[in-house]
């Protein structure tokens, strides 16, 4: 079988089936001399949200106009808004992308409270003003609006186990082998890739199975058996219709492919990307790690060295560092981009080797040590039980995420035969994603309320008929959409709006009050409720 992906463009919600197995890509034997485990078929279905072509959440300040004068776009910063960057939900060293209204995509690292004039940062000059240093100069202030994504989501560190799934089917997994293999008391071997220690039998794909025989990848090796024999290439026409240079797995202009996509939602791309992110005229090539080995051992670690006890420098997790700006890519391994899947923008991983010698990967190799958002991974994800020959553990679901609305409802007066409108707006915290809508209306004082068909966004727009002052309407959310797990008080009614209708107008006759042209009254959706 492979796998399978269907997409529901309505909500981005992606289902995925596959057997983990590796077909029609070849994989070695096992068990092995370094590997003890059977290849054992492991069957999934699993539903998660797509992210691919967006940015991740989209947010603004409570004023999203910007003022550009001089080098400086300026940013009005509420009270409200002022506590995200005291409590932390952006904190020093994030990168922000703004997209602005004259078109401008931008990435800013954010400096905290300390003065930067360096193009591409931003700091809080004021507790009432952001500054977002840019190239070019306005000699005339110039003003327009804005959106913004942050890492607010992006601080939980990379689950052991399953992280997404590539292109034919394979379960992705992190860099760690966990517990496995014995590594020096609180740390954790690399279980992959040039700098690994150990031997956990990886096959020449790249690709190995753990202790209950889920074959899964941990770096990018497996690409080499992807062109082999054009194997991907025969197996879907995404792989097989174009290629660079012979290579299938690179569209025309150079840039990678997707080969995979991961469960917090956003695609996972080879290592070749625009030189600029932003500029797809701008060359092709591997994009750079930003993690590097520390200059001096962690705290506990033993002495870099040569032998298991004292392992070298490079081969546990723990020796390894984010450095920002000595490459390409953020913390996550992945950057904001154009790629020709979407010409408009993206946030996408990428796949990293050496940049002089493709044939070697190198550290994080697919996602970093932090994902960009949180993983949403299939209950049979490999990271559990401790796994022998790469990755183990496992963390816990934290508690289910909460809804709540910031915009109840507001009753509404207007004429005969005038539209009245009825809005919401909604929260999920811990962290903010998307919600399924529903209206209700009830015609009897609010005892009973009837779904309104079609009504499914957080705005609902009538004609007021006369007979029908005193109609009450409210909406019910459910979600979050491709959580792994629901809203703890998930569906989450608002309050009830009255409508008033005043002065004469159409429709005054009691007998259309259920006439479909002006409203619709669907008793099998109906439900009662005494409060």
């Amino acid at each position: 079988m492979a796998a399978t992906a269907t997409i529901d463009n309505a909500t981005k919600i992606i289902s995925v089936s596959s057997d983990c197995l590796p077909a029609p890509v070849n994989f070695g034997t096992f068990p092995n001399d370094n590997n003890p485990n059977t290849i054992v078929e492991h069957d999934w279905d699993h539903s998660f949200l797509y992210r691919g072509g967006t940015f991740g959440i989209t947010r603004v300040f409570d004023d999203n106009q910007y003022t550009h004068d001089g080098f400086i776009r300026s940013i009005t910063i509420s009270t409200n808004d002022l506590t995200l960057f005291t409590n932390n939900q952006i904190d020093e060293g994030d990168h922000l992308l703004f997209v602005f209204s004259d078109g401008l995509k931008k990435k800013f690292l954010y400096k905290g409270t300390t003065f930067t004039s360096l193009s591409g940062e931003c700091w809080l000059a004021t507790d009432q003003r952001l500054d977002l240093i840019m190239e070019t100069q306005e000699s005339t202030p110039v003003t327009g609006t804005y959106e913004y994504y942050d890492q607010r989501n992006g601080r939980g560190d990379t689950p052991l186990g399953a992280i997404g799934v590539s292109g034919n089917g394979v379960m992705i997994f992190n860099p760690s082998a966990g517990s496995g293999l014995n590594p020096p008391s609180g740390f954790s071997w690399v279980a992959a890739g040039e700098s690994t220690f150990v031997d956990t039998g990886e096959d020449s794909c790249g690709g190995h199975p753990q202790q209950q025989g889920m074959y899964h990848y941990h770096d990018p090796h497996f690409l080499d058996c992807w062109k082999s024999g054009s194997s991907m290439a025969s197996y879907n026409d995404y792989y097989g219709a174009t290629q660079y240079n012979g290579n299938n797995i690179r569209h025309p202009d150079g840039h990678s492919k997707m080969i995979g996509i991961a469960f917090d939602g956003f695609p996972i791309y080879g290592p070749y990307g625009y030189g600029t992110p932003f500029d797809n005229l701008s060359g092709t090539r591997p994009m750079r790690t930003s993690y590097r080995v520390k200059d001096t051992e962690a705290p506990g670690r033993p002495d870099y060295g040569n032998t298991t006890d004292n392992p070298p420098a490079g081969t546990l997790m723990e020796d390894w560092e984010y450095v920002e700006g000595v490459g390409d890519l953020d913390i996550h391994n992945g950057r904001f981009t154009i790629t020709p899947e979407y010409p408009s923008g993206t946030y996408a991983y990428f796949l990293t080797v050496d940049d002089t010698n493709t044939d070697l990967a190198e550290f994080p190799f697919i996602i970093g040590n932090k994902t960009r958002e949180t993983i949403n991974a299939p209950s049979d994800n490999g990271s559990n039980p401790v796994q022998q020959g790469g990755g183990g553990g496992g963390g816990e679901q934290g508690p289910p995420p909460t809804l709540s609305f910031t915009l109840q409802p507001a009753n509404v007066t207007v004429n005969a035969n005038e539209t009245a409108t009825f809005t919401v707006t909604k929260l999920v915290s811990p962290e903010d994603g998307p919600v399924t809508y529903q209206w209700y209306r009830s015609t009897d004082g609010g005892f009973a309320f009837a779904a309104v068909t079609g009504a499914t966004t957080n705005t609902y727009s009538v004609t007021a008929l006369s007979y029908m002052t005193g109609y009450k309407y409210r909406c019910r959310i459910a979600g979050p959409i491709g959580a792994p797990q629901p809203a703890s008080n998930s569906p989450l009614d608002s309050n009830a709006a009255t409508l008033t209708v005043t002065g004469a107008g159409g429709g005054g006759s009691t007998a259309n009050r259920f006439d479909s042209t002006s409203s619709t009254f669907d008793s099998t959706a109906q439900t009662y409720d005494g409060t």
